[in-house]
């Protein structure tokens, strides 16, 4: 597990399933009341449990955060992975990854706020600044592993797919801290539009000369 439990010592038991039952409500706390808001006390009663329980589960606070933002990830990887079954190339697949993904996110703003709350609340614990950086290296995979899935991924390094996965996530970011403040979605498109045809002109250069290149 690349977690706390991984740095601080061995993680308790979950024989009884309290840990799962601990973290899913944690997650529904963070998404409704916001990170900063999301006490253990809070999480406990959401789970149902009393405070002893909790912390005989987890070592500390941090720890729930990253293993709820954990589940977040591998929910994303699942329904990634079973929306884009149909062969595309690179090319072809950016501007669905992009548009995929702004639909998800208007769908549940609450959940990339409370995303955007994790990072700054780990990052303002300097024992918890793993943490941070290892939310950012999970949710770059989801992009990488995406865009890797795609029939003519083998034209490109792993390297060149890193970049491009880099580029249209921290893009997406931007775009989608500046909705949140605004909630101007023509601002919005704009900016998806402009990310789109860069993403793609720098993905250009590997495809065949007769490729559909329609947004």
């Amino acid at each position: 597990m690349n977690s706390s439990a991984k740095k601080k010592g061995i993680s308790r038991p979950n024989s009884d399933g309290k840990r799962d039952v601990i973290i899913d409500a944690a997650l529904r706390v963070m998404v409704s009341e916001g990170l900063y808001k999301a006490t253990t006390r809070k999480i406990a009663e959401a789970a149902g449990v009393n405070i002893a329980t909790l912390h005989y589960h987890f070592n500390d606070k941090e720890e729930i955060f990253f293993l709820a933002m954990e589940r977040l990830v591998s929910s994303y990887r699942h329904v990634l992975a079973s929306r884009f079954t149909v062969p595309q190339t690179v090319y072809q697949r950016i501007p669905e990854l992009i548009n995929f993904i702004c639909q998800e996110v208007r769908k549940n703003p609450e959940e990339q706020l409370a995303l955007q709350e994790m990072t700054l609340y780990l990052l303002r614990h300097p024992e918890a600044e793993f943490l941070a950086r290892e939310k950012d290296r999970e949710f770059l995979s989801l992009y990488v592993v995406t865009l890797q899935s795609s029939i003519d991924a083998k034209l490109y390094s792993e390297q060149q797919i890193i970049v491009l996965a880099n580029q249209i996530y921290t893009g997406l970011v931007g775009a989608f801290n500046q909705w949140l403040a605004t909630k101007d979605d023509i601002q919005l498109q704009a900016s998806l539009v402009h990310l789109t045809q860069a993403a793609q002109q720098n993905a250009q250069p590997l495809q065949q000369p007769d490729q559909d290149r329609s947004f």
